[in-house]
């Protein structure tokens, strides 16, 4: 029995205090009408093949002005099927073309010091969805631009089961290998999603900006934690 209670004083000294998960809310960025907390990001999307098509993955930052992936980094979802063409509008080499494409897999950190901290230095999820209704512009047969409206959803890693987030966001292209541009040095590097890993800056795929931000974060509480006072333990066992 002695040993029994000397295992236990054990582990009420060996049980961490835990901090908060992410503070459930919502929450927008910078530059929507009203001002928010959220910084603007930018992206890099690895395109191995063509500008719109399957295994195409992306990597997302904030950007501050002078640092990257200092309060938000999305990571390595990819296309997961060939992109459903929605409406061509392009006449002779000139118009619209509107396609739906899926993404799954990848991840996102988040950094604790942001609107949505609570104790912890850091927070990380599984990114469950990605849905992207893309719209680009087409002049003289050339893809000049195109824009994104992107809606994601995500799990957070170690809290409760629910404890989810939500994200809308809007990115415009800057730049393409495919139009004969080199990766600035102030953007994401180009990543593959298997592994998911870096493949570094010469592509080819497309890079811009990440604007018109809101993330909706429910549901998070921390888990139940073991006994962590002698009184707790005893109760078990009484």
């Amino acid at each position: 029995m002695r040993t029994v209670i000397a295992l236990l004083v054990a582990l009420v000294v060996a049980v961490p205090a835990l901090a908060g998960p992410p503070l459930n809310g919502t929450y927008k960025s910078i530059d929507l009408p009203g001002g928010g907390t959220v910084l603007t990001g930018r992206y890099a999307e690895y395109q191995p093949t063509t500008p719109v098509a399957k295994f195409n993955t992306l990597n997302e930052m904030s950007w501050d002005g002078s640092t990257l992936g200092g309060q938000w980094w999305w990571y390595c979802p990819w296309m997961t099927m060939v992109p459903t063409l929605i409406h061509d509008g392009v006449v002779g080499g000139n118009g619209n073309r509107i396609y739906r494409t899926m993404y799954a897999g990848g991840f996102c950190w988040f950094d604790g010091g942001g609107p949505w901290g609570n104790g912890d230095a850091e927070y990380t999820a599984e990114i469950d969805s990605w849905i992207t209704l893309l719209t680009e512009t087409w002049a003289g047969g050339v893809l000049v631009g195109s824009v994104r409206t992107i809606n994601a959803g995500a799990n957070f890693v170690g809290y409760t089961e629910g404890c989810a987030l939500l994200s809308l966001q809007n990115t415009e292209m800057i730049g393409s290998t495919y139009l004969g541009g080199t990766l600035p040095a102030d953007y994401p590097d180009f990543w593959e999603h298997a592994p998911c890993a870096s493949v570094g800056t010469a592509g080819p795929g497309e890079w811009g900006t990440v604007e018109g931000i809101t993330i909706t974060i429910q549901d998070c509480e921390t888990v139940p934690a073991t006994p962590t006072s002698w009184g707790q333990i005893k109760q078990i066992y009484e």
